[in-house]
């Protein structure tokens, strides 16, 4: 009995599985539409979450981020996926029914069906696996180095053997370098942290700049940065928490704080020391012994100045003088006096004496003996005189002035030539020169002048920085005199700052502050350069109306009406980044009005009133994401518009009936247009009336691209995506002088680039990326035998990711110079090639 009741069992479960299986199989059938409906449903979702991921990858590029493995293995996976889905529904269409459509194929339903619900679960699993923490982290960035030009002498190398002995002690966590203005301390940590880091002394080393006015989130951001840790935090209290963390997990490390003024509570700033971190050792770097003593610093070392031999022999190789000039030895002794034994007096005086007369230098020893500095009290009256002499000697004032601008800008910044460019086109310092480009190419040989000088510093690329002793300097020249600078920059003011003698002053800066509340008028009747930092502050409708020699206005975080700039009739440069405007038809009251920035204003459309500012040369809209619409027949109106950086809102042509915005046909139009930044979205198959202006010298021309953009491009850049393959051939007068050409997910198969793309063989281009890309050839010699000898000759770097290359040169082989300044070549799931 309980034999059949087992085999009954059995049989009832296998009855069970088998009706469970049939209903199953059934709703494969019955279900179809709703399972076709689920799969597009979750498709439109993981292309939604792929297009957040693959724009957060694309954002950490361009800030030099490595991204994480899994995120790029994620995002192969939902392409693969996504390829295969886009087939299925291809499939879907063509096979779901038959008979002209009359009866359902069941057969191919039940299949598709099938498939549909395993990919629709394939695409949940990775929407849930596609909700990353981050996608990237910080590239491994080369740490501080010693100057390539480090001279040392006896002082140098006592101090320096005093603090790698003290680094060496493990019972010594706090080191005081100090020492007068202009002596080197900087120099000498750079060259500290360089063999700290060669001889392993430290896991981990670190230098920040402190500055006369400490910004604690900027210290806390520089000590992040160089941990790779992110601080979204707001308060200083909750950053400082988290910095604290993860300095506790170095076992040991060496914090460099330079240029530190006054007494700090580093346990505000989140820095571990003593017994709460034994491992963390600081050296810091200060003018003054008080500060190392507040501090508790021990030991306190100080660099002296050089002696007279080694001042000497500092001053001949800056001055280019050698021993064999007997004439000079005197005057040059008596020169070398009065720099006081100060590196930075000595290399600033003496490349301003290289190659001079006799005369000359008995001229400059003369005046360094007659200087009287008695207001400066940052160091040594003669060596300020030695700096205010290099002053003297530039020859061009323009070149003098633009120096004087330099002090405008915040302790330790980071200056922006092309800011400085506005700024000096806004003050008619290039009044010789004929368009932009010629007053860029002015800029340049001037501060290359100035930094032979010795008066400006190198910093990265396109930005240079002034020394704080020789801003001291350059405040002091502008203190008095025909150039009257209020300087209260870097400050973090809250309020505007009372200042006597506002009538005399010919430019104001209050950048980097957080100015809440401005007064309603000013009287500055010789106001020429005004830059105001403010935080959503409110400026008034008469806040201007004194200030009618104004020409230049830089406005960030302010709310106000372009009516109250009526008054500014002599204004050629003016920025406003980051405003609330109101009225901005206003704009056309500003008749002389040469350069406009408008970057992250908000806006959402342009006044047509744009069209008026018939001098305008210049017109920057980046970042101003809301910008919905351009109207047409506004910017053909700025015949003398030069360089142009806009942000979307323009028309494609051939894509709507009806035309509400500007067309990228009125580009071509502007008859001195050189410089072109331009990010648009257009359909894959490009109409063919859709053209871009070619007689550019340089651009950034991005399509189907979201984005940041610089607001500058300093190359020709062409960034294609999503387009036809039959398309490429709209950008072909372009390529002919590309130098980074990037093409992503064409469509279709393109058959070569040389020369359907370009005939002349792209031997300009240096960077040429291609993803998702199917190229029968590169070189096509079947359609062309004679191809240039230049072809990509030129190109360094190189990357295809998941190309479908199926050769590299078609009916031949690769011209001579074919790749043959090629230093980097990544290849990354390519099918495979021949030669």
């Amino acid at each position: 009995m309980e034999v059949a009741s087992s085999i009954l069992s059995s049989i009832l479960s296998k009855i069970r599985e088998y009706f469970v299986e049939s209903i199953h199989q059934a709703n494969y059938l019955l279900r179809f539409k709703n399972i076709v409906d689920d799969l597009k449903k979750e498709d439109e979702n993981l292309r939604s979450t792929q297009h957040r991921v693959q724009h957060e990858v694309e954002r950490a590029k361009r800030n030099s981020e490595e991204i994480e493995k899994d995120v790029e293995k994620w995002l192969m996976d939902v392409q693969n996926v996504l390829e295969e889905i886009q087939r299925l529904e291809d499939d879907i269409q063509v096979k779901k029914t038959f008979l002209c459509g009359r009866c359902p194929n069941l057969r191919w339903r039940y299949k598709l069906s099938k498939r549909a619900v395993k990919k629709t679960s394939v695409m949940l699993k990775l929407q849930d696996s596609g909700r990353f923490d981050r996608v990237s982290h910080s590239t491994t960035l080369p740490g501080v180095e010693g100057p390539k030009d480090f001279i040392s002498f006896k002082p140098t190398e006592y101090a320096f053997s005093q603090i790698m002995e003290a680094l060496k002690n493990d019972k010594i966590n706090m080191v005081g370098l100090y020492g007068m203005g202009g002596v080197g301390k900087t120099t000498l940590a750079k060259v500290v942290s360089k063999e700290a880091k060669e001889k392993k002394l430290f896991d981990v080393v670190v230098m920040v700049t402190v500055t006369q006015n400490p910004d604690l989130k900027n210290i806390q951001g520089q000590i992040a940065e160089s941990l790779d840790v992110k601080l979204n935090e707001e308060l200083v209290e909750r950053r400082a928490q988290r910095l604290c963390l993860r300095l506790r997990n170095e076992k040991k490390i060496l914090i460099i704080m330079d240029d530190v003024w006054r007494m700090l509570d580093l346990t505000t700033i989140g820095i571990p020391f003593g017994d709460d971190h034994k491992g963390c050792t600081i050296l810091l770097t200060t003018r003054q012994q008080e500060v190392c003593k507040s501090m508790r610093c021990q030991p306190r070392i100080q660099l002296d100045i050089l002696n007279e031999d080694e001042a000497l022999a500092l001053f001949k190789k800056q001055a280019g003088i050698n021993n064999d000039s007997p004439t000079l030895n005197d005057v040059v002794k008596e020169v070398v006096g009065e720099c006081r034994g100060l590196p930075i007096a000595i290399i600033t005086i003496g490349n301003a004496l290289r190659e001079k007369t006799i005369d000359d230098w008995k001229d400059v020893s003369k005046k360094l003996k007659m200087s009287k500095f008695t207001d400066i009290e940052t160091i040594d009256q003669n060596v300020n005189a030695c700096i205010k002499l290099s002053y003297d000697f530039l020859k061009a004032e323009k070149t003098k002035f633009c120096f004087l601008l330099c002090s405008l800008f915040p302790e330790d910044y980071e200056i922006d030539l092309e800011v400085l460019l506005r700024y000096g086109l806004g003050l008619d310092l290039y009044g010789d020169a004929n368009t932009i480009e010629e007053a860029r190419r002015q800029l340049r040989v001037t501060i290359n002048n100035l930094k032979a000088s010795c008066l400006l510093l190198d910093a990265k690329e396109g930005f240079v920085k002034i020394h704080d002793l020789v801003r001291d300097v350059a405040l002091w020249i502008t203190s008095k005199g025909e150039n009257v600078f209020m300087v209260k920059a870097g400050m973090r003011l809250t309020e505007w700052p009372k200042h006597q003698g506002l009538e005399q002053c010919t430019a104001i800066s209050l950048m980097g502050n957080a100015i809440q509340i401005v007064p309603d008028g000013l009287v500055c009747p010789k106001l020429k350069i005004l830059l105001l930092d403010g935080i959503h502050v409110e400026v008034s409708d008469v806040f201007f109306e004194e200030m009618k020699t104004l020409k230049v206005a830089s406005l960030n975080w302010v709310h106000l009406s372009l009516n109250s700039l009526q008054f500014l009739t002599n204004l050629v440069t003016l920025q406003l980044i980051d405003c609330k405007l109101r009225d901005i038809s206003s704009l056309k009251k500003l008749a002389k009005l040469e350069i406009l920035r408008l970057k992250s204003s908000g806006l959402v459309e342009l006044p047509e009133e744009l069209g008026e500012l018939s001098k305008l040369r210049m017109l920057d809209i980046t970042d101003c994401w809301k910008l919905k619409r351009i109207p047409a027949n506004v910017i053909p109106r700025l015949s003398q518009l030069e360089e142009l950086y806009s942000f979307k809102a323009w028309e494609v042509e051939g894509t709507s009936a009806e035309r509400s915005n500007a067309s990228l046909s009125e580009l071509y139009q502007l008859n001195h247009l050189t410089i072109l930044s331009l990010n648009i979205n257009v359909q894959p198959c490009l109409s063919k009336d859709f053209v871009l202006p070619t007689n550019l010298l340089r651009y950034e021309i991005s399509l189907n691209n979201d984005g940041v953009w610089a607001s500058y491009p300093k190359s020709r850049i062409l960034k294609i995506r999503g387009i036809q393959a039959t398309s490429l051939i709209a950008f072909k007068s372009l390529c002919e002088k590309v130098e980074y050409l990037e093409l992503v997910r064409i469509k279709g198969c393109c058959q070569n680039m040389v020369p359907s793309i370009d005939e002349t063989g792209l031997n300009e281009l240096k960077r040429l990326s291609l993803c998702r890309f199917e190229l029968e050839c590169i070189i096509d010699r079947t359609q062309q035998q004679d191809v240039p000898s230049t072809v990509f000759s030129n190109l360094v770097d190189l990357s295809l990711e998941r190309v479908g290359l199926r050769e590299i040169c078609s009916g031949g082989r690769p011209p001579r110079g074919f790749l043959e300044n090629l230093e980097t070549l990544e290849i990354n799931s390519c099918a495979s090639s021949s030669t």
